[in-house]
């Protein structure tokens, strides 16, 4: 499998991770599936790679970037060139499966420095080459394409260094390519956490995660992206820019926030400052509700957010239908707690479960979470102690890992998120999910995922059998859809 296409789309550490009891009754139940349908492999992607498109880069030209970077760091075999072709957007994936791959990068560089960064851009912009910088090659956003072929300029080989822990001013400066999980255990064995733990987390870059202008779990705490990051230094065919590490300043133009989600359509990013807070741990308190609807729920979230009691770090809400796909999943259906949440009114189908974690100085994650179970009382919820969300805690990164074998059985799945203020977020909610559901034999979930105080953040996750034969054409109509939907109800994308 190591040259195959499906070696490159798999996800993460590339295991053939099998769907969980729970989930293959769910696409039974929910699509008529039978055992023979998951031993079909839809699209399987098990072929060698192979590309008719050769490098059109010229030979002397290649010659002169294997002279700067090292002929080791110049790749032009067809599996470099291949699995740099795309990231993890669904239709990424399809290309991948079918074996098509329309524009891969002519080569694919590892520079080693900024001095030499700065040469391939020099000599780029002289052959009007384009250049795409890439990191974990995690994006769902079809942000490390290379549709005029190119370079792609990979940045996790040789420049994924920690350069700085400043214990004094709380912050740490890296290179574009160290991985979140490497991060983070260097900074843990130092008494801090960076805070940003999106989904991919695992397999990220911090350099993508400035360049997606990424939210991680914990946002509602600790900030999205760009309220972490203090300083960049960028390599652009107009030269160095490099702006300084003030906590805030007066300029009239914040240029770290015209990098933050430029995708890397305007420099290459070599260096990035952060703000990092104290690892603790042992203080984190957890908290878990059901409520008997969303709109109770939804209520008591934004009630906590502008109480003015301080903000809990993971804050996450479960519509019903997620809830009762969780309930299901996990074999909580028809236990005696369930049948007891029935008997006091949380029905299935109508309640929503909802996820607390609160970090920092014990006193304060202590009040904090005795300041949201009362307001969370006063909205009708039930406490159900720390287990669920300590649970999902656990497993946070798994569910990335389904996605493979579902579209193994030929299911279409894939999310999507958007953010919307608090007096239009039910609107919406019901208006997307309408539209989702408009297709036959799809199945719906959603939640919130990142929360604020002037409104919330919204993710759908839906399935749906493949049209097979049509599997591209039928996604993006209902994709484009989809966000024609979210726009025409207000949302952002």
């Amino acid at each position: 499998m190591k040259t195959t296409y499906r070696s490159i789309f798999k996800w993460g550490d590339k295991r053939e991770e099998k769907l969980e009891k729970g989930v293959v009754e769910l696409v039974k139940e929910q699509f008529q599936y039978t055992d023979t349908d998951f031993d079909k492999k839809i699209l399987y992607g098990n072929k060698e790679v192979r590309l008719s498109q050769k490098p059109k880069i010229p030979v002397i030209v290649r010659q002169q970037f294997e002279t700067i970077s090292g002929s080791e760091n110049v790749l032009r075999d067809d599996y470099s060139r291949a699995s740099h072709a795309f990231g993890k957007f669904y239709g990424d994936l399809l290309y991948l499966r079918k074996g098509e791959i329309a524009t891969p990068p002519d080569l694919v560089i590892t520079p080693r420095s900024e001095k030499e960064i700065e040469q391939i851009l020099t000599l780029c912009k002289q052959e009007n080459i384009a250049v795409t910088p890439v990191g974990g090659l995690s994006s769902v956003t079809r942000g490390v394409e290379t549709p005029h072929g190119g370079i792609s300029l990979d940045l996790t080989k040789h420049l994924n260094k920690i350069l700085k822990v400043n214990d004094v001013n709380s912050t740490v400066r890296v290179e574009p390519g160290v991985y979140g999980p490497v991060l983070e255990k260097y900074l843990n064995e130092r008494g801090f956490t960076c805070g940003h733990f999106p989904q991919s987390f695992e397999y990220s870059t911090v350099g993508g995660w400035v360049a997606a202008r990424g939210a991680g779990q914990a946002s509602t705490g600790y900030g999205k992206i760009e309220d972490l990051v203090l300083a960049l230094r960028v390599i652009t065919p107009a030269g160095i820019i490099e702006t300084k590490d003030f906590p805030a300043t007066a300029e009239a133009w914040d240029l770290n926030k015209i990098f933050i989600g430029s995708e890397g359509t305007l420099g290459v990013i070599t260096s990035i400052t952060l703000k990092i807070r104290k690892y603790q741990p042992e203080n984190r308190a957890l908290a878990s509700f059901v409520f008997k609807d969303c709109q109770s729920a939804t209520q008591s979230m934004r009630k906590i957010m502008q109480a003015g009691i301080g903000f809990p770090h993971l804050f996450r809400l479960s519509d019903p239908v997620e809830t009762t796909t969780a309930f299901k999943i996990k074999g909580f259906d028809n236990s005696l707690s369930d049948k007891f949440l029935e008997m006091k009114g949380y029905r299935q189908g109508e309640r929503c479960l909802m996820f607390v974690s609160i970090e920092g100085n014990k006193a304060y994650a202590r009040l904090v979470k005795k300041k949201i179970k009362r307001i969370a009382r006063k909205h009708g919820s039930f406490f159900i102690g720390a287990k669920p969300t300590k649970d999902w805690l656990k497993q946070r990164y798994d569910s990335a890992y389904m996605r493979d074998p579902l579209m193994d059985a030929g299911i279409m799945t894939d999310t999507v998120e958007t953010s919307v203020t608090w007096d239009n977020l039910l609107n919406l909610w019901t208006n997307v999910r309408v539209y989702l559901e408009s297709r036959e034999r799809t199945h719906v979930m959603s939640h919130i995922s990142h929360v604020y105080e002037n409104g919330a953040n919204l993710y759908f996750t839906f399935l749906s059998p493949m049209k097979q034969g049509e599997e591209m054409p039928d996604y993006l109509d209902y994709h484009h859809g989809l966000m024609d939907a979210i726009l025409d109800n207000g949302g952002s994308l």
